[in-house]
């Protein structure tokens, strides 16, 4: 079995989930004439398997133990039958101290790391629940409610809503950690990260840090990975700013394919632009998406070692290095940071 444990972003990492997106093959099917549309998608295929397995390298060079979770094509008779693949466990589930909380909706590509844990440690709610908005800090768990009703959602809604909500809040609260709720409906990790004790990477005014973090020292990198993708800039109009693939941005046949038969393997990728969607092995050491001096001055300053780790497509998929992974595993205890 797989063990399950995590109190803080920055502890020890050991064991941790990987995704994975699609093969090239599978698209030999549907476009056998037409490489406009099926050689970029096969070489998102290619170039993000092979990402993804530089990934698990760096990770196991570093002492943690990789699992990967693929998409089981036999039971479907069609690429159209086929939801989004499972790139990012880390959208679908969260380790908050010694449980896996899965939530009522998970990608059927998960299952295969889900029937290698424990029941007694896993935790199922009824509602969507991720890591990609929880931020554990030891005994504080900084919480955004990303996924909340719509705004013409049913007073029934509501209500559900936050019923499952208090439900979830109840057994985290029992279990001695201090909840932090905001109610800014993205992805947190894509805004902020918590890299240690002390220090932090962020982009501007996302926290309240001095009442929050008091004392920690915070880099703010205010919009500074948009000129790093401008092309992105003139896709994201055609495509709702939901993704985007370098070098395809006056491909008006593939935007429009993958607008139609694509919707949900894409994400949306403003939120996540910004260089601080990192992923702690440890204290002394975290993997980033490529060099920047600032960054890198903030932490050698915190002695910091960073390794880079360059998600070729994660504009495509959405998914930086902290959401492609999902740690299942944290050496450390409930430590009080601000007690």
């Amino acid at each position: 079995m797989i063990p399950i444990k995590g109190y803080a972003t920055f502890d020890p990492l050991k064991h941790c989930w990987i995704g994975s997106g699609f093969k090239a093959e599978w698209l030999d099917d549907l476009f056998p004439k037409n490489k406009k549309i099926s050689d970029p998608l096969k070489r998102i295929a290619d170039e993000t398997e092979e990402d993804y397995l530089k990934l698990v390298d760096i990770l196991e060079s570093c002492g943690v133990k990789t699992y990967r979770s693929f998409l089981n094509l036999d039971k479907y008779e069609s690429l159209h039958e086929v939801g989004a693949p499972p790139t990012s466990p880390r959208d679908q589930f969260a380790v908050i101290g010694k449980k896996l909380y899965v939530g009522d909706k998970v990608n059927p590509g998960f299952t295969n790391i889900i029937d290698q844990i424990d029941t007694k440690d896993i935790r199922f709610i009824n509602r969507t629940f991720c890591t990609a908005s929880v931020c554990r800090v030891g005994k504080d768990i900084f919480w955004d409610e990303h996924h909340q009703p719509d705004a013409g959602a049913s007073q029934q809604d509501w209500n559900k809503f936050f019923d499952d909500e208090k439900q979830v809040f109840d057994k985290i609260t029992n279990e001695g950690f201090r909840v932090h709720k905001s109610h800014r409906r993205y992805h947190s990790d894509g805004a902020f990260c918590v890299v240690k004790p002390g220090c932090i990477v962020s982009l501007y005014d996302v926290q309240d840090y001095k009442k929050e973090f008091p004392g920690w020292e915070v880099l703010y990198l205010p919009d500074q990975s948009w000129e790093r993708v401008h092309p992105f800039l003139k896709m994201k109009d055609k495509v709702g700013g939901r993704w985007w693939l370098k070098g395809e941005e006056d491909n008006n046949q593939l935007i429009e394919f993958v607008n139609t038969w694509l919707n949900d393997w894409v994400g949306y990728v403003e939120e996540t632009v910004f260089d601080v969607n990192m992923l702690s092995i440890n204290q002394e050491l975290i993997i980033c998406n490529n060099y920047n001096k600032e960054v890198f001055e903030h932490f050698k300053k915190h002695k910091v070692e960073p390794i880079i780790f360059n998600f070729r497509h994660r504009y495509f998929w959405d998914g930086g290095i902290h959401c492609i992974t999902q740690d299942l595993y944290r050496e450390g205890t409930m430590e009080d940071y601000f007690g």
